[in-house]
């Protein structure tokens, strides 16, 4: 069919054209399979049947039981980050996180420090308030330093394009291993801990649709590759659930706007006007809601549900407390860790893991019975 020849074709010239540019280089491994079909967006047929054609081209090398690797005739202890055969070992782990205060990341944190100190490793740990800038700044530090055995980071602004991708890069050429957690640059072939966002946001919509609703929806983050999987989870739902997802009732924001939305608030409710329940990209988002929801005389959950995802204390702590789906974040941390040093250990391990989500409940979502009865969103200026 020329349509699924398309897709199939997309994948062959996406290698193709990292090859070029030097992003992809001899040795490097590809995503899994499960990874580039998530990527794309296709089924691991159509995958397998892209990287077949490509070691018919001999551009690639596929390892039983390893991965797929850039180039012909690839070694099976080849992995994207070579280790030298003698490095030495300053058992120093860093810690790039984009935020610390609040939220999930203490939690996060202290799970990568619980295995390090049992591992007999000190942890060096910095923030980028999710900024590119300050991102640069560290990893050039790194590279200046050169005294880890390893990088645990969470991404910037992961859906976008990262003019960083070089840094890493030149880590990895010195045979540190990298590991991302909740979320991946996919210029990079790095491994991810994350939970499963299209899962996460499937449940989270699932909760609203098993209570009766079917104008649902949605807020996302643009600038977080979070945002797109949470999207597909979110549109999977609504269509399994025989609800129609009206994109005018889907909401982008940036992380400024989405860390400012009393700013925009007219705008946000504008576009969600008509609906009866809301997927919130995360907790924050959900809590922010709520709030602004009531400041405008509407009653949580009789005029408007909401769902937000992480399980984060704010879901406890709000006004109304909101249903959400539970990020594991001390687990994911501890995973993230001891996936990091076995990787030190074994370069060849398969380090990346999707992790389970599962759905809580609480007083935010109302049920709907009847379709005359259901409310919606009023708009007070």
């Amino acid at each position: 069919m020329p349509g699924q020849e398309a897709k199939y074709q997309q994948v062959i010239d996406w290698v193709k054209q990292n090859i070029e540019n030097g992003t992809f280089r001899k040795g490097d491994r590809l995503m899994s399979e499960n990874e580039m079909s998530e990527h794309f967006g296709l089924s691991r047929q159509t995958i397998r049947r892209a990287t077949g054609e490509l070691e018919n081209q001999k551009l690639v090398t596929r390892v039983r039981g390893s991965g797929t690797y850039i180039g012909d005739g690839i070694p099976t202890e080849r992995t994207v980050s070579v280790m030298p055969a003698v490095r030495e070992a300053h058992r120093n782990i860093a810690v790039i996180s984009t935020f610390n205060e609040s939220y999930i990341f203490p939690a996060i944190l202290k799970g990568i420090g619980s295995v390090m100190t049992r591992e007999g490793y000190s942890m060096q740990v910095t923030f980028t308030d999710n900024r590119l800038y300050l991102e640069e700044a560290i990893l050039r530090l790194i590279l200046e330093k050169d005294d880890i055995d390893g990088l645990i980071v969470e991404p910037v602004k992961s859906a976008l394009p990262n003019p960083n991708i070089r840094y890493y890069q030149q880590i990895q050429e010195r045979g540190i291993p990298v590991m991302f957690f909740n979320a991946f640059y996919p210029e990079l072939q790095v491994p991810c801990v994350r939970i499963d966002d299209a899962r996460a946001a499937f449940q989270a919509t699932q909760i609203l649709l098993d209570a009766g609703h079917e104008k649902i929806g949605a807020i996302f983050k643009s600038d977080d590759g979070q945002g797109p999987l949470r999207y597909k989870g979110y549109m999977e739902a609504m269509k399994q659930g025989g609800a129609r997802a009206d994109q005018e009732s889907v909401v982008w924001l940036d992380s400024p706007a989405s860390a400012a939305m009393e700013r925009i608030a007219d705008y946000v409710f504008g576009r969600l006007s008509g609906c009866t329940g809301i997927v919130c990209y995360n907790d924050l988002i959900a809590y922010d809601l709520i709030q602004l929801a009531m400041d405008r005389g509407m009653r949580i959950p009789e005029d408007l549900s909401v769902v937000g995802i992480d399980d984060s204390y704010l879901a406890g702590v709000c006004k109304v407390p909101f249903s959400s789906v539970v990020h594991p974040k001390e687990r994911l941390g501890e995973l993230a860790a001891r996936n990091l040093v076995r990787l030190i250990r074994e370069p060849g391990f398969e380090a990346g893991c999707l992790m389970e989500t599962q759905p809580v409940l609480r007083e935010s979502v109302a049920q709907i019975e009847h379709k005359s009865q259901r409310g919606t969103v009023k708009i007070n200026p």
